[in-house]
């Protein structure tokens, strides 16, 4: 009888002990960073111009993958896009007028060039019928001083990640450009 008890505790300890064991060395999901990444992905101010029969404004930025791995957002599912408010100090989230070019795909190691497009704000200054080179940039120049002029509050934007913990600053360059001779 006693070995029978003391078998039956060699058995279950060893249950207990091989269960546990398994538990601990299962793969675990790698757990998001409590703070956000902002160096993962950077944008950098490309231009801005306008497009379509309404002439809105559209910013087009480039992004950087510095990961060692592709950066993919197939749609704005978990993605929140923001403008960022100068004065507020603050974001502002875009509604339905406003979009971001999806899907997002920066390969690792290289730069995309996307769209933020501001449906809701058209633009005055028209662009020629088939402009030349020149009168092209003469166009884009002009846009970016009504930017200024007009969106005196706007100063970047902002994209946050959520399913990643990126956020993508993207900084307000038509200020520092529409003030060069």
């Amino acid at each position: 009888m006693g070995f029978g008890w003391g078998l039956g505790t060699a058995v279950g300890l060893g249950i207990i002990v091989g269960g546990f064991l398994w538990y601990e060395s299962r793969p675990k999901p790698p757990k998001p960073p409590k703070q956000w990444n902002r160096s993962a992905i950077k944008a950098e101010y490309d231009r801005v111009d306008t497009e379509g029969d309404k002439n809105t404004i559209v910013f087009y930025y480039t992004l950087e993958n510095t990961t060692d791995f592709d950066y993919r957002v197939e749609n704005g599912e978990n993605i929140s896009v923001n403008a960022n408010l100068e004065k507020e100090r603050s974001l502002t989230h875009f509604d339905e007028m406003e979009s971001i070019d999806y899907p997002i795909i920066v390969p690792t190691k290289k730069r995309v060039r996307i769209g933020i497009h501001l449906g809701g704000y058209p633009c005055p200054v028209k662009p020629k019928e088939n402009p030349n080179a020149e009168e092209r940039k003469e166009h884009r120049t002009a846009v970016e001083k009504y930017v200024v002029d007009e969106l005196t509050d706007l100063d970047g934007f902002d994209l946050l990640d959520e399913a990643n913990r990126y956020e993508i600053f993207f900084p307000s360059g038509w200020k520092k450009t529409s003030q060069q001779p």
